[in-house]
């Protein structure tokens, strides 16, 4: 069971919100209410409501200004903005706050409200059940030292000013020392589209032979190591813990025939998988309390690969200055071409989109190699920002052409090329453009465009889970608006879509005599071979077993 807040200034509207909804059937057992957003704080920390339904515009404290204090010390209550205003500044400042699940615009309609409050109990539960997962993973981890490594890793990683402890590493360690040098580094792995779901996965599961490959290269055999590692989404975080007694010098010099051993492996395992394969080995430090900094800058070092496309492996000593020297020449949008992206939007045209985004891509190439990563991101983000205000300005619904991932910039880490980034970033500008002609309730070739890419990315990782979040991120849409999109296009929900692609792709592995019933089930993405042959079952009528019989096998 759940708790619920209300937070709003009109008495009626919170009676109303109160009796909206069967609450009880919803999992909701309390609710609490406040009527502006100093008492919605001071509630919300007495109460820790799971859920907060609030207003936007209140006496005392606004509603953002109470979600950042209640984010702090609630980080996982979830928060629903009621709201009248189809402001973009205040819907924007919302997301980067986080834990805003959804807008609910004045006046409420019920179906489309039922259906957002619904899926917000849905994460909830999810969450509660991470949670608990969480619970029993951190139980695990105090008896298992490889974990511990990860989790060392994760929090020098995602905690800001993190500091470890030298005990902990001599806890950690195989071997002791008087003396410890530590080397971070960073390894990503991008897909490309015509990669295999199966490609994928060997490269999740081999990923850390990579790094250790590398490290045998690098290092001398009888110099004591350990590599800890830690995954996260497409990306491989790691530290090497050397015994700094057995180390020459302070900065590790990777001879150039290593480096082209270690290129090498990387390019001929990408395209053995049609993968994108890049490697960052970072700089030294013998100084624990540097190595949350280097790691960031690690991570920040695989943006290198926009410039130096010939390269898989980049190394830290010969990276640029970061720093945001002021000699670096400042990447601006001038007006000219802001009124280019506007005219392309108005358009949208396919083709004067893409060849306006080629240039900015080259525009920005030309200079990336002088300016440090804050000032291209920067420029990246202008061009978002005069994107988004077209949308806002010409009312369009903001949550159907943009998502936290665009706006907060990570969509940079999927692509390998400025040139896939840019042309990926023409795409989404040409859907807005026709969303902007056509409109959206009318039945137009780019919904049908979108259901088919949707369907291929699925193809390409049909032996993941692949939920509705991670399409969201991978087109730019925001998660509740695209589920309604489903049921309003397609008459059906994102998992009977996603279920339907599965099956119809067993069935084509099915008529293949090399593959068993049983691998055909991981292979769709499957982990219960009993639940795969019930939901086959229950779209084509038969068993795997009987399907493959029926085709002649």
């Amino acid at each position: 069971m759940y708790k619920l807040m209300i937070v709003e200034d009109e008495p009626l509207i919170r009676m109303g919100l109160k009796h909206y909804f069967n609450w009880q059937e919803l999992e909701v057992h309390s609710i609490y209410e406040a009527e502006n957003g100093k008492d919605g704080f001071i509630t919300a920390l007495r109460e820790q409501p799971d859920l907060v339904i609030t207003d936007i515009r209140m006496p005392e404290m606004d509603g953002l200004q109470m979600i950042e204090k209640i984010r702090l010390a609630l980080p996982d209550t979830l928060f629903i903005i009621l709201t009248g205003f189809n402001d973009f500044e205040y819907a924007q400042k919302a997301i980067r706050i986080g834990g805003v699940h959804a807008f609910l615009l004045k006046p409420l309609e019920y179906e489309e409200s039922l259906s957002t409050i619904q899926e917000c109990m849905n994460n909830l539960k999810q969450k509660r059940h991470e949670l608990q997962n969480r619970s029993n993973l951190e139980k695990e981890i105090k008896d298992n030292w490889t974990l511990k490594g990860s989790q060392l890793v994760k929090v020098l990683l995602e905690e800001e000013n993190a500091v470890v402890e030298e005990d902990t590493i001599v806890e950690l360690c195989e071997f002791r020392s008087n003396a410890y040098l530590y080397l971070p580094f960073v390894l990503t792995w991008l897909p490309r589209l015509e990669a295999h779901p199966q490609s994928r996965k060997w490269i999740r599961q081999h990923a850390d032979s990579f790094i250790n490959e590398a490290a045998e290269s690098v290092f001398p055999a009888h110099i004591p190591r350990q590599i800890f590692t830690y995954r996260y989404k497409s990306k491989l975080y790691g530290i090497t813990v050397l015994d700094a007694q057995e180390i020459n010098s302070k900065d590790i010099d990777i001879e150039e025939q290593v480096q082209k051993q270690i290129e090498n492996t990387l390019k001929t395992v990408g395209l053995e998988h049609h993968t994108s394969l890049y490697l960052v080995i970072g700089t030294t430090t013998t100084d624990l309390s540097d190595l949350n900094k280097l790691l960031h800058y690690t991570d920040k070092a695989l943006y290198q690969r926009f410039y130096q496309s010939e390269r898989c492996l980049l190394l830290g000593s010969q990276l640029g200055d970061t720093s945001g020297s002021t000699k670096a020449p400042l990447i601006q949008l001038d007006e000219n071409d802001k009124k280019r992206i506007i005219a392309c939007l108005e358009s949208g045209d396919e083709h004067e989109t893409k060849q306006l985004m080629q240039r900015l891509a080259q525009d920005m190439l030309s200079k990336i190699a002088y300016s440090s990563p804050e000032k291209w991101l920067a420029f990246l983000q202008e061009i978002i920002s005069v994107i988004i205000r077209f949308a806002n300005k010409n009312g369009i619904h903001i949550e159907g052409v943009y998502s936290e991932k665009l706006l907060n910039l990570t969509f940079v880490d999927d692509f390998p090329t400025l040139a896939a980034l840019f042309d990926w970033l023409g795409r989404w500008m040409v859907h807005l453009g026709i969303v902007y002609t056509e409109g959206l309730t009318q039945n137009h070739q780019q919904d049908v465009i979108i259901f088919e890419h949707i369907e291929s990315f699925i193809k390409q990782n049909i032996d993941q889970d692949v939920t509705l979040q991670m399409v969201a991120d991978r087109f730019f849409y925001n998660p509740s608006y695209l589920s309604r999109l489903f049921k309003r296009k397609l008459d059906k929900n994102y998992m009977r879509f996603v279920t339907e692609i599965r099956i119809k792709y067993a069935q084509e592995c099915l008529k293949k005599p090399e593959y068993l019933v049983t691998d055909v089930c991981s292979m769709c993405g499957y982990k219960s071979y009993k639940h795969f042959v019930k939901t086959f079952g229950s779209i084509t009528g038969m068993t795997p077993t009987d399907y493959r019989k029926q085709s002649g096998w």
